[in-house]
């Protein structure tokens, strides 16, 4: 673009703080559940589906967002989603009961979400060029890394100070400034505007919510063999002993090939497919979704496993649990731009600024594991945190700045939208797969060591051990003591000691598993061609 100074980058502002804003939203009330729940007099199975049910429909019409901004203009799919974003957040700040703020948020605020949410990319892509791209995308992947870390922060904050309604009455404030802001953007859309293919919007729709909705149920219902009888809508469902979650993940894949196989019909009919076929041909762009939904596995389970740490060994509340995890936020917030820098300004390629950051996150997770024992500290995982941060940067920032730049300019919304429907899938894989490990090693922990304790009397054994499952409803960060005053001093310090015992072998086996994941996600890098080979495959004249 032709403009220089503030005005040059007041659309990375923009699109920035719009990215912030949904991200934010998909962790600010993780640490108001409490308050939520007293407010409403609900309880804390239907307040977790607020949270979940937002992730969900995020995942489950982010490609059809990115598609419609492609075809009606992705500023004009920018703003109609910013109004319906404050329209289910204003609802939301004057909900009365656990149903309407479920409707409110995962609804219609996760819909505005899932059609703002592909034009952050698309529009950053068609408004920057070259060098300036670069710098943006490290910017984004500063503010996409951040905000999620930076959510229970803002989150307790407006809970202790003011109320949890705030959480969402933020919103609409915000939605008017990306209205007015959204004024400096040009409009960008596919030059061959069609018609959407609505069988294949409900099909992808159908498939992901499904997927997803298997995923996060694994931590409740189990894999494979059910944990408990399936629950819906006050009745029981023993599903022959397999767990809910086996049946929707399977119907979910059945769906998605569905889905495939049309847009292969549609591509082979010179139809307009949802999602071109094409895209998954591209090498770039494959292996970096790839890449980069391997890594929101690590982020998420990471931000899962800490709160539970802070909260349930270290005794913190929720604010200053959230305040622990600054500094990995502060990391992403300088190594992101810095990266953007380095590949705009001094040449370095994306793909090696991608694996340098994956090292760093391999590093950061290990010194994580080495100073997370019964003798921790905030200061003493302080250093680990700082190394995560740093990584995360370079990773977030070049990754979606090589999926993006791996696609012509008129695809770049489907690309938007594969991009953050893969982000939305990693982390909920993510929080399901690390989290279900981590509660799994919680009760196991806590059942032989309260079985092998001489201190605690065998008759209060069973009641002990019971505990386990509020433990699991929780996430882990309930107590399992009994009513204290029934109890001797010493067999209370024996339960509190059991439990800080069964929460440091958790949190360390989840950080054994988060290593795994991120050793995954640098050999899938290697797969990634250098910036070169991008650049000249996209637009051989700016080479």
């Amino acid at each position: 673009m032709n403009s220089h100074g503030i005005k040059k980058w007041l659309p990375l502002v923009v699109l920035a703080l719009a990215l912030f804003i949904i991200v934010l939203d998909s962790t600010i009330i993780s640490v108001s559940i409490k308050a939520i729940i007293e407010s409403l007099h609900s309880n804390l199975r239907a307040i977790q589906w607020v949270i979940t049910g937002y992730s969900l429909t995020l995942a489950a019409f982010l490609i059809t967002g990115g598609r419609l901004g492609d075809i009606f203009g992705r500023r004009r799919m920018f703003r109609i989603g910013a109004v319906i974003f404050a329209i289910g957040s204003l609802i939301a700040s004057q909900a009365h009961s656990a149903p309407m703020l479920l409707l409110s948020v995962s609804l219609v605020e996760g819909f505005g979400a899932a059609m703002m949410m592909p034009s952050t990319t698309s529009l950053l892509v068609s408004t920057y060029h070259g060098k300036d791209r670069a710098i943006g995308f490290g910017v984004w992947g500063a503010i996409a890394g951040a905000a999620a870390t930076i959510g229970p922060i803002v989150g307790g904050y407006l809970t202790s100070t003011y109320s949890w309604r705030w959480n969402y009455l933020i919103n609409p404030i915000v939605a008017l400034i990306l209205l007015l802001g959204s004024k400096v953007i040009r409009e960008s859309r596919d030059p061959h505007p069609h018609k959407p293919d609505f069988r294949s919007i409900l099909l992808s729709a159908l498939g992901l919510a499904s997927l997803v909705y298997g995923l996060i149920e694994s931590s409740t219902y189990g894999w494979v063999k059910a944990k408990l009888p399936y629950e819906f809508v006050g009745h029981y469902y023993h599903l022959l002993g397999i767990s809910i979650s086996s049946y929707a993940i399977i119907i979910g894949l059945l769906i998605i090939a569905w889905f495939v196989h049309r847009q292969s019909s549609l591509t082979r009919r010179d139809k307009f497919p949802l999602v071109s076929i094409s895209l998954f041909k591209n090498r770039p762009f494959v292996y970096s979704i790839v890449t980069a939904t391997i890594l929101l596995m690590a982020q998420y389970g990471l931000v899962f496993i800490l709160p539970v740490f802070y909260q349930g060994y270290l005794g913190k509340d929720a604010f200053h649990s959230g305040l622990a995890i600054l500094p990995l936020s502060l990391g992403i917030l300088l190594s992101a731009p810095l990266a953007g820098f380095l590949a705009g300004k001094k040449g370095i390629p994306q793909r090696v600024l991608i694996q340098v950051g994956l090292c760093l996150l391999i590093v950061g997770s290990l010194l994580l594991r080495q100073e997370l024992t019964t003798a921790a500290t905030i200061w003493t995982l302080l250093p680990g945190l700082a190394v995560f941060g740093l990584g995360f940067g370079p990773v977030v920032s070049q990754i979606s700045n090589v999926i993006l730049s791996a696609v012509p300019v008129e695809e770049s919304g489907e690309a938007a939208g594969l991009n953050a429907t893969s982000r939305q899938i990693g982390a909920s894989f993510g929080q399901a797969l690390i989290g279900a490990l981590l509660i799994a090693t919680l009760a196991t922990r806590l059942n032989a060591d309260v079985s092998q304790s001489r201190i605690i009397p065998p008759p209060l054994k069973p009641q002990i051990t019971a505990n386990v499952t509020a433990t699991d409803e929780s996430l882990g960060t309930s107590t399992i003591s009994l009513s204290a005053k029934q109890l001797p001093p010493k067999i209370n310090q024996e339960i509190m000691r059991i439990q800080g015992d069964a929460i440091v072998t958790g949190s360390r086996a989840s950080l054994l598993l988060m290593t795994g994941i991120l050793a995954i996600a640098l050999v899938s890098s290697t797969l990634i061609p250098k910036r070169a080979a991008i650049s000249q495959a996209v637009n051989p004249e700016e080479n």
